[in-house]
């Protein structure tokens, strides 16, 4: 959620590589932005603030010539998407410009306590009560003795480690200051990433945000802040305030965003086409690591899969994988609910966090849970020094190249590639795992290019404006139909619910009337003739049955033909309910690549 990008430097075009920077970030999610910048013809040097609601699209600011800047897009959280609550805040005087990610949980009080020191506000967010406490101490900084004699920008990250001492949850902060060539920012839960460049630094909350400026990058870890210049980056300890001697630069390899759409209409498209190629290198190139998370998933003496939305589900898919294919348990609990089922855990237990971005709160803390407990930590993740990919013991990258789509599309099918190998992997049969996914691969390659996407597109006309769709599967299927689902509300605003099949006489049979699109999942394993009962039944009271098979059916309305190809099902049927959500989306008039409300990486609680 929400992003940020600073820089200082030697380039007068600071607010547009601002720009440029949030626009990277825009599949995060926002519903507003916002850029400051330093205006150095002015003597005094001036604070200039641009702001606005909605998106980006092909907007340029109205800032002029600068060397230094700070930008925001904000998911509202306290206030309205309006101007006013828009990020970057300023203090009373118009001197500092502050962004922030998170959430500042005792910001009430510290506001009455400001409004009663003759603070006035300009908005209703949480953020604004940090411009103010930046306001008072620095004004109290400069009646000291010693302030005459300190550098300036040493003494703003100073300043800004004292009030973020003061906060209260899990934020991520930077600030501006006109008068000064330099960026000062702290973080606790929300990540930052600082960006070694050649004549200018930067900051931004995403280190895809950065690869197009440098590949050296520093993560800030929780309780750290930076003072970010032209010719230097200094990390600090925010409770000590001491700076830190040397901290950990990466240099990052992974592959660059690209960010042309290469004749796609949308990146939701490209992406979904990316998935061949993305799963054939898994079977060349993670071989190796799959087998190491086998050997971890034999050795724990509990084995539990971990994640949010898309990747819950995934979770659940290896959960039946590694019971079918390796007779080995291996728990799924929703990331957000898993700490508080911790307590069980120890030095035996292996936890496997899934995550695309590997900066979801939600998982964060539950991964952190277990650590405490000592439990070994791994993960599925596909940004390389994310905070999960530095956290666990053995980080697992999904390699599938960054989702500008706020849908995971690749980087669920990439997941799922990993776990298959993994489970056969810990059956001694790690090779038939490549298989499946190379086999994967290609019926996925075929169902993009041969008549199967018309027929879906054709298909979501027709059912564009039914007010329910519902999803249903069994054993293994049970996992995708809930995926189906999610990927068809989340972007199509339909509403749509995945069931386990055998669940339909306990409640859910009730929902169907007449017309009812419903899609059903049916490979070709044990399920087969349960789920076609369920189909008939569904379809008796009026249901309009969508069937996703390798095999022909009297029951099916519309039948999406699929390939067998075992225990890699779930693969391959991932993919016709991508589409189907994508066409949907079209066929309401809606952007795919940026739904309402929804972020792609949910950062605050």
């Amino acid at each position: 959620m929400c992003g940020i990008f600073g820089y200082v430097g030697d380039r007068d075009e600071a607010p547009q590589l601002v720009l440029a920077g949030l626009k990277k970030l825009e599949y995060r999610g926002y519903d507003s932005w916002g850029i400051a910048a330093r205006q150095a013809s002015s003597a005094p040097a001036r604070l200039l603030v641009d702001k606005h609601t909605g998106k980006i699209g092909q907007a340029t600011t109205t800032l002029p010539a600068a060397r230094a800047a700070l930008g925001h897009t904000r998911w509202a959280t306290h206030g309205g998407v309006t101007e006013a609550n828009a990020h970057p805040h300023v203090d009373c005087q118009g001197r500092l410009a502050i962004i922030h990610n998170g959430i500042i949980e005792n910001h009430a009080e510290l506001r009455r306590e400001l409004v009663a020191l003759g603070h006035t506000f300009a908005s209703q967010t949480d953020t604004e009560v940090v411009c103010h406490l930046l306001e008072e101490e620095l004004t109290r900084e400069a009646d000291a003795e010693d302030a005459a004699n300190s550098d300036p920008c040493h003494r703003l990250a100073q300043v800004l480690m004292s009030v973020f001492r003061r906060l209260d949850g899990l934020s991520a902060i930077g600030v501006l200051d006109p008068q000064l060539d330099c960026i000062a920012a702290a973080k606790n839960g929300s990540p930052l990433v600082l960006g070694w460049g050649n004549g200018g630094n930067f900051l931004a909350s995403d280190s895809s945000a950065l690869l197009d400026h440098t590949r050296r990058l520093t993560f800030l870890e929780d309780g750290q802040a930076a003072l970010i210049t032209r010719d230097s980056l200094t990390v600090y300890d925010v409770i000590s305030g001491d700076p830190i001697a040397k901290p950990r630069v990466w240099d990052i390899t992974w592959e660059q965003e690209v960010d042309s759409l290469d004749g796609y209409p949308h990146y939701m498209a490209k992406e979904i086409a990316e998935q061949p190629p993305v799963l054939r290198r898994l079977a060349a190139e993670r071989a190796e690591a799959a087998q190491r998370l086998a050997d971890s998933i034999l050795a724990a003496s509990t084995v539990h899969l971990v994640g949010c939305g898309s990747a819950s589900n995934a979770a659940r898919c290896g959960e039946y994988l590694f019971s079918r294919v390796a007779s080995r348990q291996a728990n799924c609990v929703v990331g957000s609910e898993f700490g508080y089922l911790a307590d069980f855990l120890d030095e035996r237990s292996l936890v496997v966090g899934l995550s695309q971005s590997g900066e979801t709160i939600d998982l964060l803390d539950s991964m952190k849970s277990a650590q405490r407990r000592g439990a070994k930590l791994s993960a599925l993740v596909n940004v390389e020094g994310s905070s999960l990919y530095r956290l666990v013991d053995d980080p697992i990258l999904l390699s599938a190249g960054p989702e500008r789509c706020v849908l995971a599309t690749k980087s669920f099918t990439a997941k799922l590639g990993v776990l298959v190998m993994a489970a056969y992997a810990a059956r001694g049969r790690l090779e038939a795992g490549r298989a499946l996914l190379e086999q994967a691969a290609d019926e996925i390659q075929s169902l993009l290019s041969d008549g199967r996407v018309e027929q879906i597109r054709a298909l979501a006309r027709r059912i564009a404006d039914a007010e329910h769709l519902y999803v249903i599967g069994r054993g293994p299927s049970y996992p995708m139909a809930l995926e189906a689902a999610l990927k068809i509300k989340e972007v199509s605003y339909m509403h749509a619910e995945g069931f386990a099949g055998g669940e339909l006489k306990h409640g859910v049979i009730a929902l169907i009337d007449s017309g009812t699109p419903c899609i059903v999942l049916a490979p070709n394993d044990e399920t087969f003739r349960a789920i076609l009962s369920g189909a008939e039944e569904i379809k008796a009271r009026g249901g309009r049955i969508i069937g996703i098979s390798p095999f022909a059916s009297d029951v099916w309305d519309e039948h999406i033909p699929v390939a067998d190809v075992g225990e890699a099902a779930s693969i391959v049927n991932a993919v016709p309910a991508q589409v189907l959500a994508y066409e949907l989306a079209l066929a309401r008039g809606l952007d795919p690549d940026k739904p309402r409300n929804l972020a792609k990486s949910v950062t605050v609680k």
